[in-house]
């Protein structure tokens, strides 16, 4: 993998990538809304959002409005691929029953409700399940990475599969594990993991945390007057990768009476991923919520200036100029400022290359054909303009995305993939069609008799997502 990623980083420095003036840190935000009966308001414009960060108000740079995505709707072309699924943008939750955080009570009481309730669910489409031991690691019952797929039918009978997981699960808590750092530690790992494998889903990404409490520990060396999200150890870290995958964690706790304190960690938990907070709810409900959550929320980014990158939690405040109009936010975000965007882009890459499945992180579409002289193959390809982050200008949005192909024979990759880079530019009077069409990039890719696959991988430069897809090369050609 080191390998690998030394010949993209020198592929990059050949197309002239890294010569590039990098585009303003952004941050990303997903901001639901609804009115004061709780239905969703899908007619807001950027101009109803104000932001404001550690009071100072922020210019939005980005901004897409909920509800489906017109490029997934649009049906497939005669020979197109695609690495989505046709229909509505996806959403997707793991639920993360965590054993090592639940009192014994609460464990076993929330076993039965959970099994019961997951079996219960009408498909289990884009619903995976994790428990967390009491040795701190995760043990899949329907994991992202199944080979079977996204089986929709696996939460049948899943009752009697997670009684035989919770009952080799029951045991005393290891050694060691008494230790509160250790446990923060397990905890946070664990989360951050399924993270990073949720940042290969399209849409909305949501983990739904099953647990009675927050755990932390405080950091000795450092004087603090902040809560526990400032002066804990391990918190900027993971609040730096939810904030990078954009996942959102949802505390659910099955707790009958929660004590104040209790209560209060798992509000500011879920405030700072920008998730919701729930007691005692069935997780039917929860899923249910949070889909819809998903499918009206806003996507908003703005561009933090330089100076404001300090290592420190920054406060966010996102209001809305309709008074009836109520805004759910993250409320705050780690101001970390990345020193080498070009490693994050090059481990991107290689994730991406070395993935045995397509990532539909950013949706693709392609078709082939042999060119002219049957000596290379005549290659085009949309991106879905809905997964990048396209700074918007007088009504014009602009970006840039890299893109590699690589070249796939019966072994495995053949040779060294190409990289290359394209600079979005839409007018104001083509968004419409751009982002029901997509991005079009056509090229010719050199081809011969051991190349029987070619796959394309697009890196958006303005928020380090992926997309890939793997087509076809025609026998003869």
């Amino acid at each position: 993998m080191r390998r690998f990623r030394a010949t993209i980083l020198t592929l990059m420095c050949a197309a002239g990538v890294l010569g590039q003036t990098p585009a303003p840190q952004a941050i990303r935000l997903s901001v639901a809304a609804v009115d004061a009966s709780g239905n969703p308001v899908s007619d807001l414009k950027p101009g109803d959002f104000q932001i404001t960060d550690q009071s100072r108000p922020q210019r939005i740079a980005s901004f897409r409005p909920g509800g489906a995505d017109a490029f997934d709707a649009a049906p497939l072309a005669a020979q197109e691929s695609s690495n989505r699924t046709a229909g509505a943008r996806l959403h997707t939750a793991v639920i993360l029953f965590d054993l090592l955080n639940e009192g014994q009570t609460e464990r076993l009481d929330a076993w039965h409700k959970l099994g019961h309730s997951v079996a219960q669910l009408q498909s289990g489409e884009s619903v995976y399940l994790y428990l967390l031991t009491l040795e701190g690691s995760l043990a899949p019952i329907h994991p992202l990475d199944s080979k079977a797929g996204d089986d929709k039918t696996w939460t049948q009978g899943v009752d009697k599969v997670l009684d035989k997981a919770m009952k080799a699960a029951s045991h005393a808590r290891p050694a060691g594990m008494d230790d509160t750092e250790a446990v923060v530690k397990k905890t946070y790992v664990a989360l951050e993991t399924l993270a990073v494998q949720l940042a290969m889903r399209p849409g909305r990404r949501d983990i739904i945390w099953i647990t009675s409490g927050i755990p932390n520990v405080w950091n000795p060396k450092t004087p603090c007057n902040g809560d526990w999200v400032d002066c804990a150890l391990y918190v900027p870290h993971i609040a730096v990768t939810l904030q990078r995958t954009n996942v959102a964690v949802n505390p659910l706790s099955y707790t009958s009476n929660p004590s104040p304190d209790a209560t209060r960690d798992l509000e500011t938990f879920a405030g700072l991923t920008g998730g919701w907070t729930y007691f005692a709810e069935d997780i039917r409900a929860v899923l249910d919520h949070v889909a819809a959550d998903a499918a009206s929320s806003y996507t908003i980014a703005f561009d933090s200036p330089s100076d404001n990158w300090d290592s420190k939690f920054h406060k966010l405040r996102v209001t809305s100029g309709r008074k009836t109009v109520k805004l759910h936010v993250k409320n705050r975000y780690y101001a970390y400022a990345e020193t080498k965007p070009e490693a994050l882009q090059q481990a991107a890459l290689g994730t991406a290359y070395q993935s045995p499945m397509d990532d539909p992180g950013i949706g693709l579409r392609a078709t082939s054909a042999p060119a002219t002289g049957g000596k290379s193959l005549s290659v085009q390809f949309r991106i879905d303009p809905g997964d990048l982050l396209l700074r918007e200008e007088n009504g014009a949005l602009s970006g840039a995305v890299l893109y590699l192909i690589a070249d796939i024979g019966t072994s495995g990759p053949i040779g060294n993939p190409t990289i290359s880079r394209y600079e979005i530019h839409v007018p104001g009077d083509q968004r419409d069609r751009i982002f029901k069409e997509g991005v079009p990039i056509v090229l010719d890719h050199p081809i011969n008799e051991s190349i029987q696959r070619i796959r394309v991988i697009v890196l958006d430069q303005g928020s380090n997502a992926t997309g890939s897809l793997t087509l076809p090369v025609a026998p003869g050609h």
